[in-house]
């Protein structure tokens, strides 16, 4: 797929999203929020990360305060200072102090040292632009998600932290290609069903880290 299939894609896909009514995305994260706690192995896990919504992303913040609620600690990306893109993540509830990042996107303010390395996470939800049923994600191109998690594609056995990508439905396309950066997901969930990732991305990912 070249880079300007990709961008059309987001072009697109952003626009769709930003068309939906609040009625419709209050809808949508409802849904989205009973299919969460439909994962296997949800309910015992103690520490979380997922995303503020923007820009149309289908919203995970009531699954956030029901894991709150249930004791479950909830964690935020925050963009990390330095050269290359980089994401810590910090605990959130509704009583945390935020602050809006370059990209005029609310994260918690907290110092680097209470911050937290995605590998420290049980779970990881992630936000995207568009995917396809196979698992591949297209996100907004800045490569943060992918360049925070890169560690990960060289681990022989790969635990935690679950990696999931959250969409609406209609965010899903025929095929999307899949770069040799891309960290690969374990699914995709959206507010309809739950796509699991085949097990050739996941070992494709993992091949893709011995490269030069």
């Amino acid at each position: 797929m070249s880079a300007n299939s990709k961008k059309q894609i987001r072009i697109e896909m952003r626009q769709r999203r930003r068309r939906l009514t609040v009625e419709q995305q209050d809808a949508a994260a409802i849904s989205l929020t009973k299919n969460i706690f439909q994962l296997h192995g949800i309910a015992g896990t103690r520490r979380i990360g997922a995303y503020l919504a923007n820009d149309g992303e289908i919203d995970p913040l009531p699954a956030m305060l029901e894991w709150s609620r249930r004791g479950q600690k909830c964690f935020l990306p925050i963009l990390f200072p330095g050269q290359k893109p980089r994401l810590r993540f910090a605990g959130f509830s509704m009583g945390s102090r935020m602050l809006l990042n370059r990209f005029g996107i609310l994260e918690p303010c907290v110092s680097q040292r209470a911050c937290l390395d995605p590998s420290q996470l049980d779970w990881i939800f992630v936000p995207l632009v568009a995917f396809d049923s196979s698992g591949h994600r297209l996100g907004m191109g800045g490569g943060y998600y992918d360049a925070s998690l890169a560690a990960l594609r060289s681990r022989t056995h790969w635990r935690k932290p679950r990696l999931v990508g959250l969409a609406h439905e209609f965010q899903r396309i025929d095929h999307l290609a899949v770069d040799e950066w891309d960290v690969p997901l374990h699914g995709i969930l959206t507010n309809e069903r739950f796509y699991p990732a085949q097990d050739s991305v996941r070992s494709a990912g993992r091949r893709s880290a011995s490269r030069p």
